[in-house]
């Protein structure tokens, strides 16, 4: 099975971000809020930043404390909305449990323009309407990789493991909006990718899938996450499919940094956009 480099797809998608905004003048500004001091957010915002940077862009970063109540991060949002020179707002999530009951209402105060994680209910329901402002970046990773193997989904059999607003619905939403059935699992299944031609598998278990379980050479999108004994693996037993055939985008380096260069294009967007350009 062919491992697809996530990191260099990201790698050629920042690259041509970064041409094309120093041609045009454009300096994307991201802001990150960060609700507490958990490890894993700090990681992940310091890959975004560096992302943001690398395409000619600057990160503003602002940090509540742990306890901070949905006032205060309201009103962090409400002043990052009214300021003009923030292209795109990020929420990093998780947030505290505290106010994960009103994360759809702190979503929602994000302005759709400047809402570059394509979280908001609004932008969320406009995909399946006349079009969002923007798209959840995973849900673009996972389209990037499907288009470069599959120019043509034609006769593809699609199936999709996971129930998540940011991966498995909007993928789904935009592979139905362009004419291709599409089949949808909450879990993965025992042998559910004997059944696919295409399968992108968040919700399943650390190494379910087995190189015993693959037929014919499918695509493989694997967007789970887990530690075991130490180290990041997804739902895939890598090395036990490395003599099958087909594709696998991997875990890690796979959607993690085709997903952060996403990013970096709907903020470079946003930026266009703020300045008039599009």
């Amino acid at each position: 099975m062919e491992t697809i480099s996530g990191t260099q797809i990201a790698q050629e998608i920042r690259e041509g971000l970064q041409k094309a905004n120093k041609k045009d003048g454009i300096k994307p500004v991201l802001a990150v809020i960060v609700v507490g001091d958990r490890q894993e957010n700090l990681v992940y915002v310091g890959l975004k930043e560096k992302a943001v940077a690398s395409i000619g862009g600057e990160t503003l970063m602002v940090v509540l404390p742990e306890d901070a109540s949905k006032q205060a991060l309201l009103d962090a949002i409400g002043e990052l909305n009214q300021d003009n020179s923030v292209d795109g707002i990020l929420l990093q999530l998780p947030i505290s449990d505290e106010l994960e009951k009103d994360k759809e209402e702190i979503l929602s105060a994000i302005k759709m323009e400047k809402d570059v994680d394509g979280f908001t209910p609004a932008n969320r329901g406009r995909l399946a309407g006349d079009g969002a402002e923007f798209i959840s970046c995973a849900a673009l990773a996972c389209m990037e990789v499907i288009d470069r193997v599959y120019p043509s989904l034609e006769g593809k059999r699609i199936v999709l493991a996971g129930d998540s607003f940011d991966v498995i619905v909007p993928v789904a939403t935009i592979l139905l909006k362009r004419g291709y059935p599409v089949n949808i699992y909450p879990c993965y299944q025992d042998n559910l990718v004997s059944q696919a031609d295409i399968l992108v598998v968040e919700k399943g278990a650390p190494q379910i899938i087995k190189g015993s379980d693959i037929q014919g050479e499918p695509l493989i999108i694997d967007a789970g996450f887990y530690w075991e004994s130490g180290s990041s693996c997804g739902n895939v037993h890598r090395e036990s499919v490395a003599g099958s055939g087909g594709y696998l985008l991997p875990v890690p380096g796979g959607l993690g940094p085709v997903l952060i260069a996403k990013l970096c294009a709907n903020v470079s967007q946003a930026a266009r956009r703020n300045r008039g350009q599009v």
